[in-house]
């Protein structure tokens, strides 16, 4: 990479697994994934350790009280906002079937119907990173979605 894009860390807290994302200002998704609680405190070390987010944004759910401990917990300054999580669900099941479109005889049967075959939680993650950085004019140009 040319010049450094700065990103943030996008978090969709959960009361069993943690959807995650980092997306830079260009609104390119760098990586996303699903840690199950236990697990969560390695990605944002080796996270912040590779990617160097500027903040971590967290969608407004019920868990969020636990990605606060674990920063605490890491010893990690990093800031910590809070993103507009409202309807992240169903914008993230959209975004997954427009990466993953159906097959078969799934292309017949309308999107409003279908579930994705895994839990779309870093997609969520995704959609609240990009909220928060046009939001807050933090756009840089790119190929978001």
């Amino acid at each position: 990479m040319a010049s450094q894009v700065p990103v943030i860390l996008a978090v969709d807290p959960g009361s069993d697994k943690i959807g995650w994302a980092v997306v830079g200002y260009d609104r390119r998704t760098v990586e996303q994934g699903i840690a199950y609680v236990a697990e969560f405190h390695r990605v944002v070390r080796r996270v912040i350790a590779e990617r160097r987010p500027e903040v971590l944004v967290m969608g407004s759910g019920t868990a969020g009280a636990l990605v606060i401990r674990v920063l605490a917990d890491l010893q990690i300054d990093l800031p910590v906002r809070i993103g507009d999580e409202v309807r992240s669900t169903e914008e993230a099941r959209r975004r997954y079937f427009a990466d993953h479109p159906p097959t078969g005889l799934w292309r017949f049967v309308p999107l409003g119907l279908q579930l994705p075959p895994r839990p779309v939680d870093d997609y969520a993650a995704v959609i609240i990173g990009e909220r928060y950085i046009r939001a807050n004019g933090l756009e840089m140009p790119g190929h978001g979605h």
